[in-house]
């Protein structure tokens, strides 16, 4: 008879997730998550496999709340770049403020992508996600107006997008919002 699992999976993903996100793959190792998560090694290597099945997990629920976070800041009657506006603030605020370990998914891109292939497909659905949102959404404003008919939706979508990955890789060196906040508004002015 199997037998029930001793912990919550997606409390335990969660914290994960966090100790991921803080310290990073490389510098995480499988008895730092046995100890922080208070799991055992064996209900760990049931429930997810190997480090990188757990990480991938991590990294994916991380990736689909960021997702519903962005899709819900671009919904709304306001105009869009007042939406874009709040969803950078929210970025900036967020991302520097102390001891923030910034956003895992680009953490991820940076630390492991370049070399792990399972990473880098799950970066890439994560940037055609988001350049979809913003496409959509700018494609909406231009029917309403509110951007430039000469405006390319999807290559301002893209350059939305690499502003947001610019974001979060600056917040990291240096926690200079004012800094960033003028990027923002320097990206902003590309809606026309």
């Amino acid at each position: 008879m199997p037998r029930l699992k001793e912990f919550d999976e997606a409390e335990v993903l969660d914290q994960a997730l966090e100790l991921f996100r803080v310290r990073g793959f490389q510098h995480t190792s499988f008895n730092d998550l046995v100890e922080e998560l208070g799991v055992s090694r064996q209900s760990l290597y049931d429930t997810y496999g190997d480090k990188q099945a757990l990480y991938l997990a991590a990294l994916t629920r991380y990736q689909e709340r960021g997702l519903a976070r962005i899709r819900q800041q671009l919904d709304g009657p306001a105009p869009l770049r007042t939406r874009l506006a709040a969803l950078f603030e929210g970025m900036v605020a967020g991302q520097c403020s102390n001891g923030s370990p910034g956003c895992l998914m680009v953490n991820s891109m940076v630390e492991l992508s370049p070399h792990d292939g399972d990473v880098r497909a799950l970066a890439h659905r994560h940037a055609h996600a988001i350049e979809t949102l913003f496409a959509s959404s700018l494609s909406a404003a231009l029917r309403k107006g509110e951007l430039a008919k000469d405006k390319d939706p999807v290559a301002l979508a893209r350059f939305l997008y690499h502003t947001m990955l610019g974001l979060a890789v600056a917040s990291r060196t240096h926690a200079d919002q004012a800094g960033l906040r003028q990027t923002v508004q320097l990206a902003l002015q590309a809606l026309g």
